[in-house]
């Protein structure tokens, strides 16, 4: 930790961070496990506690390996129960369905959070023993440690925001509400980019409490190009609205009578993947496109010669996008948001939202190799320098040891 004192810790843990998310897997996720671990690696006293679902899935994409248990390992027996309920309880996505369906979601949605509640017990019996420095809180280890917070005797709380959307980010209302009462409490508040920044100080957040830092993380190691690249061309990401993937699809529809031999990767889960599957039918693209998750899409990306990424409000710092650009693919993106922050002409085409728009930047890079390896080199440059792992590591110190000095004009 920069500024690093001597820890008053009887276990010798500085850092307890609280990585929970039972609603799937995205950036977020695989963002701080990566700085976990790369934490560990400077020898920072840094502990995780970890959600079992999200464990697993960040185990099988490579992202945390099983050298080393996290500290502590959230049960989910109320999650059990949802899975038979639902396989994608986010009732947010539900909009559109029947009423039973909408039900059936909301209730398996609840019955996730269930577990929220049920690990404060655990999570609080372990800060007790460990007593660390800081508590970093990130998605839902929010919720657990709030009413431990409200009792008091806990460290202080770096709060990563990671959407300029609080409601889209949290979901339901009651949670919204508790999101907000924990904004308050925090010491830190770790906003992922300035427009984030600026939603919080309308909520109320002093800005001097708001850190944003330069760029996100990638390991540029497990994420680098092939030594030769394919007709292939990849969407990463949850299959749910905000990401677009019909819009993806809709696009190949397009792409294929001019690129014939050119393959299509939809990589990853969510309540629009029967949807989308049946628009790939509708198509008549079952032998070309590939929908679902993979745990090997590092290997996908490095041999993908254009990434595409088309979320609806903002592609920046998307981890996908950036993970695609360590690989060495051309991009094509939706010109949303801060997205010209990462994707101009030098590494890709910003697009409008539509298929036409979309299908003719990719068959432009289909059909110019070169140009598209040009780009893919440059993007990958520009991870290099500007989304480090060590630059990002280096931010998380300084949250940290700030988080400890701004501790006394928090309440707690």
């Amino acid at each position: 930790m920069t500024d690093r004192t001597p820890s008053v810790s009887g276990h010798g843990i500085e850092v307890a961070m609280l990585l929970l998310n039972n609603s799937g897997v995205g950036g977020a996720e695989r963002r701080f496990a990566r700085a976990y671990q790369g934490l560990r690696k400077r020898n920072m006293p840094v502990a995780l506690v970890v959600n079992e679902s999200l464990l697993s899935v960040l185990r099988q994409m490579g992202v945390l390996d099983d050298t080393e248990p996290p500290a502590l390992v959230i049960r989910e027996w109320a999650g059990k129960l949802a899975r038979c309920i639902s396989g994608h309880p986010v009732a947010r996505y539900a909009t559109g369905q029947g009423l039973l369906a909408r039900i059936r979601y909301a209730a398996a949605f609840w019955l996730r959070k269930m577990d929220y509640a049920m690990g404060c017990v655990s999570v609080g019996w372990w800060l007790m023993r460990v007593r660390p420095r800081v508590m970093h809180l990130v998605l839902g280890g929010v919720y657990v440690a709030l009413p431990l917070q409200l009792l008091g005797g806990v460290p202080p709380a770096v709060v990563s925001v990671t959407n300029p959307s609080l409601r889209k980010m949290v979901g339901a209302r009651p949670a919204l509400w508790l999101y907000r009462l924990a904004l308050r409490r925090a010491s830190v508040v770790d906003a992922l980019t300035d427009n984030i920044r600026q939603t919080l100080i309308r909520e109320g957040i002093a800005a001097e409490r708001i850190h944003v830092p330069a760029g996100s993380c990638v390991d540029t190691d497990r994420f680098r190009p092939a030594p030769g690249k394919r007709r292939s061309v990849v969407f990463a990401g949850r299959l749910v609205p905000d990401k677009n993937p019909a819009l993806f699809v809709e696009a190949c529809a397009m792409v294929r009578p001019h690129v014939p031999d050119a393959r299509f990767f939809v990589l990853g889960e969510g309540v629009l993947r029967s949807e989308i599957e049946a628009l790939v039918r509708r198509h008549g693209l079952e032998a070309v496109v590939e929908v679902g998750w993979k745990p090997n899409v590092g290997i996908i990306l490095a041999e993908a010669m254009v990434y595409v990424s088309l979320q609806r409000e903002e592609n920046y710092p998307s981890q996908a996008l950036l993970e695609a650009m360590a690989c060495g693919a051309a991009i094509v993106a939706t010109d949303v948001g801060l997205t010209w922050k990462l994707v101009d002409e030098s590494v890709g085409m910003r697009v409008e939202a539509k298929p036409v728009a979309v299908a003719d930047a990719v068959v432009r890079l289909l059909d110019n190799p070169d140009q598209a390896q040009a780009m893919g080199r440059k993007g990958r440059e520009r991870v290099l320098r500007d989304h480090s792992l060590d630059a990002y590591l280096d931010y998380l110190e300084g949250v940290y040891a700030n988080a400890c000095r701004n501790s006394a004009g928090v309440p707690q």
